[in-house]
């Protein structure tokens, strides 16, 4: 028992040692992690459980080397350069809810569920790298999948890629990369695999 209260009087030093903007932001994604996961249960999908067990499939086969925010930078680098997830690509049992579904009203169902201030939301980081994407889309130009990771690279640090809701829309967005990967590239995995025997 005294062990436990050692760890919590250690934790909330450390906490208090953020800056107060830190611990906000923090909190803020803990809420919308849970409406991101509201919005899936409503199609009978447990999301999380679903994008830690594909991020385990990253680890086993090689894409990333952990699952620090410096690991997915190297992924965003590795498909910078290579367009698609480099074979092997075993999974076969993609949700089509996870595929095609884009969660919508995250930010209201956390203004109403937690009282958090939509402002508060729309200040995090994420939010604002959310808004610099949607204006490339309303300029009605393609946007390459190079846009993404590029700008998640540049522009969220390594903690902010393992936040709650931060690292669930990145995997989101991966989960889809890597199946687009498997079935829908120029040239077939086998044919390529072919090749370079």
């Amino acid at each position: 028992m005294n062990k436990l209260l050692q760890i919590l009087l250690l934790l909330s030093i450390l906490n208090a040692c953020q800056s107060p903007e830190k611990v906000k932001d923090q909190e803020t994604y803990t809420y919308l992690k849970v409406c991101f996961e509201d919005y899936y249960l409503n199609y009978d999908v447990e999301i999380t459980p679903l994008l830690d067990e594909f991020e385990l499939l990253l680890l086993d086969e090689g894409h990333i080397s952990d699952t620090t925010g410096v690991a997915y930078k190297t992924l965003f680098d590795s498909l910078a350069v290579n367009d698609y997830f480099n074979p092997p690509l075993k999974k076969e049992d993609f949700d089509n809810t996870v595929l095609y579904k884009n969660p919508s009203n995250i930010i209201s169902c956390a203004s109403a569920l937690f009282a958090v201030d939509s402002n508060e939301i729309v200040k995090t980081n994420f939010s604002k790298i959310a808004s610099k994407i949607n204006q490339e889309i309303e300029k009605g130009e393609d946007i390459s999948i190079h846009y993404f990771f590029d700008i998640y690279k540049r522009e969220l640090s390594d903690e902010e890629l393992r936040a709650p809701y931060v690292k669930q829309s990145v995997l989101l967005l991966l989960y889809r990369w890597y199946f687009k990967s498997k079935y829908d590239r120029d040239i077939q995995i086998e044919l390529r695999q072919e090749t370079q025997n």
